[in-house]
């Protein structure tokens, strides 16, 4: 049986970080790293303490469904998933302010880098790495430059280092809609800018 890690990286909590901890089952490793850095210093810092085969991070203001660890676990002993390296799947977007819920399930099981490239299909808050893709691809970018889209900078990253992608059709975490996420608070036209930077490295 395969194990996983969970990852908590934050600066500072917004609110919901009891939540966060709350939904990650007891016997799963939980690893909650603060610091004054960007998520991915604070996630990449504490890699070397993650004993799981896969490895997951969870931003202090979303939290994981229910059976979220039990579907990953029971996906990786299936014969189709035997060569996976990163798996994604559906979630549940939760309106912070109206209490809505609406659920996105990508347009696109198994994204090549291709379509990746044309559509970022890939909800981030679902995402679960095996261990082996940051020993080979080191950890998330933390520059500056890719602030607010790290998760898709690493996923261009693994799909163009030839590493393979599953999909789960569940809903595999809550991600939360608020005023204060870093894509609602990030300078916008900067973000473009910086995005096309990325995008022509692989076109």
């Amino acid at each position: 049986m395969k194990t996983i890690t969970v990852i908590i990286p934050y600066k500072i909590d917004r609110g919901w970080l009891k939540d966060a901890i709350g939904s990650v089952p007891s016997n799963v490793q939980l690893i909650v790293s603060r610091g004054n850095g960007n998520w991915p210093q604070n996630f990449n810092k504490v890699l070397p303490q993650a004993e799981g085969d896969f490895i997951k991070f969870l931003h202090e203001d979303d939290m994981l469904t229910q059976d979220s660890i039990h579907l990953y676990l029971e996906a990786l002993e299936l014969p189709i998933f035997k060569n996976v390296d990163f798996i994604h799947g559906n979630a549940i977007e939760l309106h912070q302010n109206s209490g809505q819920l609406h659920i996105y399930k990508p347009s696109i099981e198994l994204p090549t880098l291709q379509d990746l490239i044309k559509k970022n299909v890939i909800h981030s808050a679902t995402l679960l790495y095996s261990k082996e893709i940051f020993r080979t691809l080191g950890g998330f970018n933390e520059s500056s430059k890719m602030y607010s889209f790290e998760e898709y900078e690493f996923n261009l990253r693994c799909l163009h280092a030839g590493f393979k992608i599953g999909y789960i059709n569940a809903s595999l975490a809550y991600y939360r809609r608020h005023p204060k996420q870093i894509i609602r608070t990030c300078n916008i036209e900067e973000r473009k800018i910086n995005r096309a930077e990325l995008l022509k490295q692989y076109q």
